[in-house]
Order: structure tokens, then sequence, then C-alpha cells
């Protein structure tokens, strides 16, 4: 009988991608393959009964055996080239089918396991430790070309510059099934938010699977590629690894998929591929180059050749965006959260600095570049949530000039951009848009360069208002009272230090931050486009272990409303358990009220079970030496001011808990124009 195996790689924003994957036809016996002549309704189906499968069968995993000089085990492969891409931490729950492997996790000397308290949690800290990752890699690289001259290869030391890049990578280990499925809400939200994570799923033997053994954690039909299937529409590649032969250029196939495209990909692992040998000497080969230069034509970060004729094209687009640029007399620069995902930040600030115009931001692309006005920063545009001010600025623009731009609803201010086409360039890592023309292949990491080069300076533009839209003043209040969310924003704004990574839950939080100033060198965090509820308590845990691998010390700040704690909240036991240090501010507003606030303000199911805040980290630290924990309380402003100026709490040496009484129907300003925005999308 012929059978199909299609060898998983979608990726439906890079044609490249999209047009290697492969499909054969093999003339094999193998049941783990999909037999041509099955029924369409039941592609899987096998042909013999359940019956015939339940006869004893050997589960021995396998084990270590003798290597040759030029081979290591495929499990030690994956976590070497895991450690190759700078990835330190894996994150995941340990399952049967995943324990030989962990055991190869545990003795290897660079990538350290982090244990987590559920696969949904794990997921989202590996898609934090990405985020962060990459966003001290884009700091790195902007300090480097400080005081550097606009449009020149070398930094000011004398150094190359780059054309940035997917570097920060997450990684997930969880068992077959159960523990893959549990993940897969925290895979689908780094999908969508362009995170990449390689998601490795410890499976059966590959004897168990072609014999559709009736296993624990399978549907009982004898079918080991169906969860397989459920990651397809959320992943950019997948390998199902089935022969030692193939497995470790599948390893990095998927590796090299998830870099180019900045989104997951997925690889199970076998309990009996775990110790088969492969060739040491492919790991000599980087999945990706090291660094390309600024002014290298010829290639892109991901190691991609660039053709001829992609050059010839590059340089008409170039020309087209020249002119636009020549004709304009109000130009803007507007980042987005593909510029901060593909490391082209300091590539931008080039450009900013070399025309001498102004850039915004949107949500998604707060801290792609420092926020100093001096830098060129004008502001933070959503849209009609925008600061009028601000807003009246940007919209007087006569060329948008986009640079990774993710058009949501929340983070357009429910797509409320007034930008005509015929004034609109936008440039993204695997295509260009110049007005109504599409030029694919067309990258900003070599495009970016290219214009800094061949644009006029523009420095009369007009002016963005001088607090750039952002709350820096502080309105007076009762001190006695619970503090309002108009007062508590700037309050935070002023106690952000020099390299803080903030981190904001989906609603109140991430519309607060809309208006809250960000100091030199901070990183911004948050889920903007998926919005998954509780997302950042996971997060944390990653932004917590990427800020550890950082140059020096930062804080790492977590604002949370106490309806979105309670879905994560676990993972502050793991936070615990490591000696890690965040601050925890907790809003206590007694219920959803994102959700208030776009319908039901006052009905039952925005409301949630009340917690004890104070006890979080004692019940937590049941230790036989409890682990350093401050809790602080703010059920008035008075009390805030107190906490916000303590030295103790500011040091941030211990994880604290900030838990801070709201009014439950209080909302930021940006949060109640995108409440109405939303409802009237909602029943449209």
């Amino acid at each position: 009988m012929l059978y199909s195996v299609t060898v998983g790689l979608r990726d439906d924003d890079a044609a490249e991608w999209a047009s290697s994957t492969r499909s054969h036809t093999l003339a094999t016996a193998s049941p783990s393959l999909t037999p041509l002549s099955d029924s369409a309704n039941h592609p899987l189906e096998h042909s013999h009964s359940a019956s015939e499968t339940t006869q004893p069968l050997n589960r021995t995993m396998s084990s270590p055996g003798q290597l040759a000089g030029d081979q290591v085990y495929l499990g030690t492969y994956l976590l070497d080239r895991l450690a190759q891409l700078d990835v330190k931490c894996l994150f995941g729950v340990p399952g049967d089918f995943n324990l030989t492997f962990l055991d190869l996790v545990e003795e290897h000397p660079e990538v350290q396991w982090i244990g987590n308290c559920n696969e949904l949690n794990a997921a989202y800290a590996a898609d934090g430790y990405a985020r962060v990752k990459q966003a001290q890699i884009n700091s790195i690289r902007e300090g480097e070309q400080a005081g550097s001259k606009p449009g020149h290869a070398t930094t000011h030391g004398g150094k190359d510059k780059t054309q940035g890049g997917v570097r920060g990578l997450g990684a997930l280990l969880t068992t077959f099934g159960v523990g893959e499925l549990s993940a897969v809400n925290g895979i689908a939200g780094a999908y969508s938010e362009r995170v990449p994570i390689l998601h490795i799923v410890g499976v059966p033997s590959t004897k168990l699977q072609k014999s559709k053994a009736l296993l624990h954690h399978t549907l009982g039909n004898g079918e080991f590629t169906v969860f397989e299937q459920a990651s397809a529409g959320i992943t950019c590649a997948r390998a199902f690894l089935q022969r030692a032969e193939e497995a470790a250029q599948e390893i990095d196939r998927v590796l090299l998929a998830a870099l180019t495209t900045a989104r997951p990909a997925y690889v199970t692992l076998p309990t009996d591929l775990v110790f088969v040998p492969v060739p040491k000497k492919r790991l000599e080969d980087p999945i990706i180059p090291m660094r390309v230069g600024f002014e290298d034509k010829n290639v892109l970060p991901t190691g991609k050749k660039v053709e001829e004729e992609e050059k010839n094209r590059l340089q008409f687009v170039v020309g087209e965006i020249e002119r636009l640029w020549n004709d304009a007399k109000e130009p803007i620069i507007l980042i987005d959260a593909c510029a901060i995902r593909y490391g082209v930040g300091h590539l931008v600030r080039d450009l900013v600095h070399a025309t001498g115009v102004k850039f915004y931001t949107t949500p998604m692309g707060r801290t792609a570049i420092d926020e100093d006005p001096s830098n060129g920063f004008g502001g933070v545009y959503v849209g009609e949530v925008t600061d009028p001010k601000v807003k009246e600025v940007v919209e007087k623009t006569d060329l948008a000039l986009m640079v990774g731009s993710l058009k949501s609803d929340f983070n357009t201010g429910e797509f409320s951009y007034s930008f005509p086409t015929e004034q609109t360039v936008e440039l993204h890592s695997d295509h260009t848009l110049v007005q109504y023309a599409h030029y694919p292949s067309i990258s900003f990491h070599q495009l970016l360069p290219a214009l800094t080069k061949v644009l006029k300076h523009k420095p009369h533009v007009t002016h963005p208002p001088s607090d750039r839209g952002l709350q820096t003043q502080i309105p007076d209040g009762d001190a006695d009272k619970v503090v309002s969310q108009a007062a508590f924003w700037p309050m935070m704004g002023k106690f952000f230090e020099e390299g803080d990574i903030v981190v904001a839950e989906t609603g109140t939080s991430s519309f607060g931050m809309i208006s809250t100033p960000l100091p030199k060198g901070s990183t911004f965090v948050s889920q903007v486009l998926w919005g998954s509820i509780g997302w950042t308590g996971g997060a944390t845990l990653g932004a917590l272990l990427a800020a550890k691998e950082a140059p020096k010390p930062r804080r790492v700040i977590l604002f949370i409303g106490d309806g979105s704690l309670q879905l994560t909240v676990q993972e502050v036991a793991t936070m615990v358990r490591l000696d890690l240090k965040p601050i925890l501010v907790v809003l206590n507003n007694d219920g959803y009220t994102i959700e208030k606030k776009i319908h039901g303000e006052t009905a039952g199911y925005n409301d949630i079970s009340s917690w004890n805040w104070q006890s979080m980290l004692d019940f937590f630290n049941a230790y036989d030496q409890p682990k350093p924990t401050r809790s602080w309380l703010a059920p008035t402003r008075r009390e805030l001011e107190r906490i916000l100026a303590d030295d103790e709490f500011r040091k941030a040496d211990r994880i604290q808990v900030l838990e801070v009484k709201m009014d439950k129907l209080d909302a930021p300003v940006a949060l109640e124009k995108q409440g109405k925005l939303s409802a009237e999308l909602n029943a449209a």
C-alpha cells in the first residue's frame, strides 16, 4: 500500500517558507503514515480493530548507549542547538513521555530546566522570555551605535552595524496529548503576536505509534498525529520525528522557520529517539548567521540569499519612497510591534536621526527605541484613543512611513487610522507596501539602511506637544480615599527607573500604560493583539529569567488586575522557588473592569471571587527556610505615596506584592474610549 507523508512547514507570511512545504509519496507499510486509500472522513483510521492492539507491548524507554567520537545523542543535539541560539531556559511540565529527555536537560551545562505549575503558564513564560531576550539584544544594538553617524556602516567604536534579525527565542517542553493541548492557548498567542517559541513534545516511541497502541493520553483510537494537526494553524513549521536519519535536519528546519517568521514551531521527540546517535559535525553549521552587516546586500539575517532581481527591485522601491518623501511636507515614522520582533529598532533610530522627523509608536511598538524627545519621540498613536494634541499632529501628516505595523483593533483604536493609502508606506520583514503597490521579498532589514542614506533631512515638521501626550503631572485627590486611575499611572511613571521591564496585563493595565512615560533603556511587555486574560502571570516569570541574563540588573514590574491574576497565580510560586525578585502590583478593583467598560457594567458575570492577596506570598512559601518576601497594601492614595517613596520597596531586593485598592468602575481614559469603540463594533 502507498502512504503519503507531509513534512509540515507552514508560514502564511513568508512565501519562501510556504513554497518549501514538501509532500512525498513513500512505498512503505508503516502504519504511522497516512494510507492513500483511507476514507476522506477518517484519513488516519487504520484497518485493524482496537482489539488487535491490546496485546502486551514493550514500553521500555530508550537509554544511553555508546557514542562514537563524532556523534551526539539526538536529545543533546536539540539542546545544543537551543544553546547556540542563546536559549538558557527550558519551560514546561514533566510527563512520562518526556522524562528521558529531561535527564539530558538536567545534565546540560547551558540549558536550565524551569519546571512550571502547568503547561499554559509554561507557554506564557516562554513567550515572555523570548520577548525580553529580543528587546535586550535590540537595546544593545541601539547602544552600540549611539553617537554614530546615521547611514554609516560602523558604530562610533568602529564596530560593524547589523541588519538586526530575530534572535530572541523561547523553548517549551510538554508531554504528548494532555500536556501539549494545555499549552495551545499560549502558543496561539505567540503565533498571533509574532514571538518565536520551539514547542518540544515528548511522545510515545515510534514502535508504539506504529502499533496503534491504546495508550494513556491518547483519544483511544490509536491515532498519534491528531495533536500535531491541532498545532498546524498556530505554528509556522512542524516536524513529526519518526526516523533518526532525518531527525537532526528536521530540528534545524523548524528552528530556522521560527527565526524567519518570528512564530512558534513544533517538534515531537519520541522516547526511542532521545538517545539515538546523530553526527556531531552538523552542529558546526549555524542555524542562522551570527550577524549580517548593515551594508551586506547579498544576504538577510536569516541567511537567505538575496537574488539579483530582488536587489534591483529594492533599488526601485527606494526610488519610489524617496520620491514621495521629497514631496512630503509633514512626514512621520510610526513604529509598531514587528520592528521589535525582527530587531530593527536600531535601524529605525538611524533613519530618524538621518531625517530629523519625529517618530511615534503604537501600543505594541512601545520601547522599540528609547522614548526620549531628544531622540525624536513624538508620542503614542492609537487612532481615536490617542491624546487629542498628539492625534492632531500625527493626522496632519502627508506621508506616514510605518515600520512593522500590526493593525489590530486595540492597537489602532478600533481601526480608526485615517491615513489615505496614497500617503502610506509600510515596511515589513518580507514585503513592502508603497501606496497601492505591493513588493514581495523587499525586507526592512535592507530597506531601512538604504533609505537612511538617501532620504532628505526634514527638521521643520510640526512638533508634538511638549508632554508627548503622556501624563507627567499627578492630579490632586483625596489622600484618604482609594487612588484614582488618573493619579495612579503618572505616579507609576515617576516610580520607573532606567532599564526597568514593565509588564502590563490586558485591560486596565495595558490601557493605563498608553499614557505613562517610560524611561531610557526600559522594555514594555504586553499582549495587545491576542489579549489572553492572565497571560502576564506566566510571561512575567519568563521576563524575570531573561532579565537575569542582561548585562546589568533590571527591575521587573508587573501590573495585573485581581481578576486576571486568578487565572495564572500558580506561577508566583515558581518565582518564589527560584528566588526571583519582581514587584507584583495587583490592582484590586473587584472584577473584570475592561469587560464592564465594553458591556455589562453592573452584570454579575463580570464579578469575581475575593482573594486575600496579602497572604499570597506566605501561601507559596512553605519552605523549611522561607524565602525573603514583602507584601504591601495601599488602601488609600496616601499609603500608596508612602510605599512608592520607601527605599525598601524601590530597591526590589526580593519578591514583593503591592496590592492597590481601586474603585471597581474607575478606568484609564484610553480604556473608557476603547470600551465605547469596542461596544459599537460588537453591535455592528
